[in-house]
């Protein structure tokens, strides 16, 4: 078939949680429980990978595979006060190809997260994060064609939480999201590249401890790379918060996104959900979510509605406190809203719809605190529903990471 079956979808849907891609395919350094003050923690982790689909082929055309080491390294640094918390962090993936020396790179990744409580009623927030990427597929954006292309990420968020008092909150946010692709001359056709911006207002009243309602509108405006003018999003939905149980709890909203009219799109009017349930139980989790609405598409350019469901599943193995099973999955469907698109290196381009599939398993070790030994698989596919649009990717090795914090005073 020419399309990604629903029935590995459905399957998956009963195990996996989305997490963001990377190309150090297992979980990364070990969990760490952190003390007041400062704490240093550097990381040191090294892979062995078996790629079936290095180049990302389409299917029809002759293949690629190869085996990869990779090395990491990476540190953090992390604060814990009363009032406060930061945590700012690096890590890289050299990927040593054994055959395909040509595709060597590096994959780079940086943090930035800070928290703080002003009073028992305000508090403030800010978080970033950057990345130098080898490949188009970890990218956590819908609407961008999975090719062998690197690829520059930056998202930045900032807001205020206040407390009118016992029962009302309302918490307002910026946030600001840039993509650009390496080759772009040799890539315009496919992968434009731009910036959002967005503003975001909610409101929640609770009734009691198990049940909040409330509302949330954002302004959203896209800046596609190669389109004349923005594209400018509304989105208002009513809320729901509810725990289910000391271990479940569901999150809610439903409303419509609204796409103002510019002179390649008219005015579009469209549902806008999101929904989500988790499990927490000991060290067992569980988390099922859907999200549909309107997003700007930074590949073929315009704007797209996406549809995506994530789910996951993390447990200890043979209830074992240090073997541990960890597996996600998530699947988005595009759908053009724009049609055909002008490029001015290339002129018309039609914009295609796009399904896409990843799916992350993991089966590890913990030792000690400090090590994990890890196998993974992981499993790439998209489809543009074009024949020789499906492209297949399988990944399948172990990794070793090593990391031990150390107290700053």
């Amino acid at each position: 078939m020419k399309h990604i079956s629903m029935i590995v979808v459905v399957g998956l849907a009963l195990l996996a949680q989305p997490v963001a891609a990377q190309e150090q395919l297992g979980t990364g350094a070990p969990d760490q429980q952190y003390r007041g003050g400062w704490t240093f923690t550097p990381t040191v982790g090294v892979a062995e990978t078996y790629d079936t689909n290095v180049a990302l082929f389409s299917r029809g055309h002759v293949g690629a595979d190869d085996y990869v080491a990779t090395v990491f390294p990476g540190a953090d640094l992390h604060y814990l006060g009363k009032r406060s918390t930061l945590d700012m962090g690096y890590s890289g993936a050299f990927l040593d190809y054994r055959t395909y020396s040509a595709l060597n790179r590096w994959d780079q990744r940086a943090k930035f997260e800070v928290h703080h409580h002003e009073s028992a009623s305000l508090s403030w927030f800010g978080h970033a994060t950057a990345a130098l990427l080898p490949t188009t597929d970890l990218i956590e954006l819908g609407g961008i064609p999975y090719v062998q292309n690197g690829a520059k990420t930056f998202n930045g968020r900032g807001g205020v939480d206040y407390a009118i008092n016992a029962r009302n909150t309302v918490t307002q946010s910026l946030s600001y999201q840039a993509v650009s692709f390496d080759r772009p001359d040799a890539a315009a056709a496919v992968l434009r590249g731009g910036r959002i911006f967005e503003a975001m207002t909610t409101w929640r009243r609770r009734f009691s401890e198990r049940v909040a309602v409330g509302a949330d509108y954002s302004f959203r405006r896209a800046i596609v790379s190669g389109d004349d003018e923005p594209f400018d999003y509304h989105s208002s939905q009513a809320a729901l918060d509810y725990e289910l149980s000391p271990q479940w709890s569901f999150r809610g909203a439903a409303g419509v996104v609204y796409l103002q009219q510019t002179s390649v799109t008219e005015g579009r009017l469209g549902p806008a959900w999101r929904a989500s349930i988790e499990h927490r139980q000991a060290r067992t989790t569980f988390h099922i979510g859907y999200v549909r609405t309107f997003i700007p598409s930074f590949g073929f350019g315009g704007t797209v509605e996406s549809q995506d469901v994530g789910v996951g599943f993390r447990t200890p193995l043979f209830h074992a406190r240090h073997i541990y099973l960890d597996t996600s999955g998530v699947f988005r469907d595009t759908q053009p809203l724009t049609g055909v698109i002008s490029d001015p290196a290339s002129g018309a381009v039609e914009q295609l719809p796009l399904r896409s599939l990843r799916v992350h398993t993991i089966v590890g070790w913990e030792p000690q605190p400090w090590m994990r030994l890890e196998g993974f698989y992981s499993l790439v596919q998209q489809t543009s529903l074009r024949a020789g649009g499906f492209i297949d990717r399988n990944r399948i090795g172990f990794q070793v990471v090593t990391s031990k914090p150390m107290r700053m005073q």
